[in-house]
């Protein structure tokens, strides 16, 4: 979505509004964005209790790369995706990937998916979640939706599942997963006797390492079967669903004997259809309660734990030579898959789990990341978090069977390089020259705003372009206008680059930068003549800080260990409040007026001219030189 804000100028002979840029207005799109919102929350209410509504804040939940806030509740997020529908729904549920939620179809309905509408489902433990992301205008960006689901039947997903379909309204789920039988078995056991399901006892039907089924029973609710079938291909397919306790009873119920059941000594009286009816639900019925009974008790009584899957010996684990991920891997490693421009790795090896994790833990700490606790941590599945410098890396180890599998992903991970290759190329519509605030700007934009005093006009954009792009873009519109780039000075790397221009109007500094899948742009030019002919810079080297009041109350600032006190409206209508010169750095400004008591950080630089207000809304700083 592009939204260009208007150009703001505090000088009166030149003050004006330009139009938003490609004269787009956000009602319409803010308009779609509430129709939306009223949707979900009137299909959630019926069905979502408060609850859930307090443990979900779907607020808080990760957002595509430059995603623009339109709307948020913990029941309903809405904001604004600088891609078209597809795009942004791929990127959505990458991100909710990455905090660990799992995406679902519809057991029994259809999901939208067009190009202008698409609808996902995602769970994570006991919380489910809505997507909605619908196409926005222009059609180039979208607007997602983010709703919390009421989830009356939770049912757990195993860690490899694949496939997966489920109704959190009805008890189904149907998944594939790679591990056999009696692992597939020992998970559900596990997870469904944690949520209080106890399984019933074996049927007539024997299970074997090629398919089985079991039965789970939990007081007032009717029963699940589990049903696994292991094919040759490897996979594991996967049925959990409720059933009717007549299903349960008739599975345990002892075959009759051919004998017994010819044998009649006098015909009985052919009971009507509802006795019959009636005299099988409460048969199944005591049955169920009878098993439920049994089996909680069996569950509740002390047992000796399961024993875990064997854990190897920890070995001391060397890094892999001519390894072209962006972080070591472990020599043992086997079918090592590195994705560059994706930020994914994965590999397996012969290695412990316990080894591998030991590996990482050493392997990282020199390089700068820090370890973060991901709460995963078992014999048969570790999860461990890093981050750096704003960026993250997630691994998943796993050990299924006699392999310990490595998967990872995130930020930290991306080769820059590589990304920028898989990139497609910026078009010449992308590159098209647009203005705001008299300063031009490529038209592929999600963000372009305009700002200025009578000696300083400033720019910041935000674009999906490549930094690459994006400065030479800015080298030949500048250098059309009459600007010249200073040959000193210059820094261009990777994911930021800072040029010195000499413009019409006087010195320039272009800065740009590359982070979350965003070029920021930051374009200031001051005004030398303008600024020597008012007499308010301050001596080479030093900060002019000037002070104002536009309260009817004296207000006293502290900057620098120096107190400034100012009468009410001095200052307020421009040059006339005192004055201070200071040296560059970063400061704490102080701002007390009566009761009211704020503080902010800046940071000044030589040359500068700033200017420190207070107000109604409290303390205001701006850069005026």
């Amino acid at each position: 979505m592009r939204f260009s804000r208007p150009a703001i100028s505090t000088d009166a002979s030149t003050a004006r509004a330009d139009k938003p840029s490609g004269a787009q207005t956000p009602r319409p799109r803010l308009r779609a964005a509430l129709a939306a919102l009223c949707l979900a929350l009137i299909s959630a209410a019926a069905f979502l209790s408060p609850a859930v509504a307090e443990v979900l804040d779907t607020s808080a939940l990760p957002r595509v790369a430059g995603a623009k806030a339109l709307y948020a509740s913990p029941l309903s997020t809405i904001y604004a995706a600088p891609n078209p529908v597809a795009q942004a729904a791929a990127a959505a549920a990458k991100a909710l990937a990455g905090d660990g939620w799992r995406q679902y179809a519809a057991a029994n309905a259809n999901e939208a998916k067009t190009d202008d509408v698409q609808v996902m489902n995602f769970k994570k433990g006991p919380l489910a979640l809505s997507v909605l992301v619908t196409k926005s205008d222009p059609a180039t960006t979208a607007n997602v939706n983010y709703t919390a689901k009421p989830l009356a039947n939770d049912l757990p997903f195993p860690p490899d599942a694949t496939d997966i379909a489920f109704d959190p309204h009805q008890p189904i789920l149907t998944c594939a997963s790679s591990q056999p039988i009696a692992a597939t078995l020992a998970f559900f056991n596990g997870q469904l006797s944690g949520m209080g399901w106890a399984p019933a006892p074996a049927g007539r039907n024997p299970n074997t390492d090629k398919a089985a089924h079991v039965y789970f029973v939990r007081p007032d609710h009717a029963p699940l079967l589990l049903v696994v079938q292991r094919g040759d291909d490897g996979a594991t397919k996967i049925e959990l669903k409720g059933v009717a306790a007549e299903d349960l009873a008739a599975d345990l119920a002892p075959a009759k004997p051919a004998a017994a059941a010819s044998a009649a000594a006098a015909p009985a009286p052919t009971p009507t259809p509802d006795e019959v009816s009636a005299a099988v639900a409460k048969q199944a019925q005591q049955a169920i309660a009878d098993i439920a009974k049994s089996a909680m008790a069996d569950a509740t009584a002390p047992k000796a734990a399961a024993p875990l899957a064997p854990s190897g010996p920890v070995e001391t684990l060397a890094a892999m030579e001519g390894n072209n991920a962006t972080i070591p891997v472990p020599a043992t490693a086997e079918a090592v898959k590195f994705d560059g421009a994706e930020g994914k790795l994965a590999f397996e090896t012969e290695s412990s789990i316990e080894s591998v994790v030991a590996f990482y833990r050493a392997a990282m700490k020199p390089l700068g990341w820090q370890a973060e606790s991901s709460g995963i941590d078992k014999p048969n599945m570790v999860v461990l978090d890093f981050s750096k410098d704003g960026k993250d890396i997630e691994l998943t180890l796993m050990h299924p069977i006699d392999k310990t599998e490595v998967d990872a992903s995130g930020e930290g991970l991306v080769n820059e390089a590589e990304k920028e290759a898989a990139a497609p190329a910026p078009t010449a519509e992308d590159l098209a020259v647009e203005e705001t605030g008299g300063f031009p700007v490529p038209s592929n934009h999600t963000l372009a705003e305009a700002e200025g005093t009578p000696l300083r006009h400033a720019l910041t954009v935000e674009t999906p372009l490549d930094l690459k792009s994006v400065l030479g873009f800015y080298r030949q519109e500048l250098g059309k206008r009459g600007w010249k780039e200073e040959a000193t000075g210059a820094t261009v790397a990777d994911d930021r680059a800072t040029l010195a221009f000499t413009s019409p109007d006087g010195p320039a500094v272009l800065k740009l930068e590359r982070k979350d899948d965003a070029t920021t742009v930051s374009l200031v030019v001051s005004n030398q003549a303008k600024a020597a002919q008012s007499g308010l810079l301050a001596k080479p080297g030093k900060v002019k800080a000037m002070f104002g009041n536009l309260l009817s109350a004296p207000v006293t600032f502290t900057i620098n260990k120096q107190t400034v006190k100012v009468a009410p409206g001095v200052g307020a209508n421009g040059p006339g409040g005192p004055t201070l010169e200071l040296p560059p750095g970063k400061y704490k400004v102080s701002m007390k007026a009566g009761p009211l008591e704020v503080s902010d950080d800046v940071e000044v630089g030589a040359g500068e001219i700033w200017g420190f207000m207070a107000g109604p809304g409290g303390l205001m700083p701006m850069q005026i030189h």
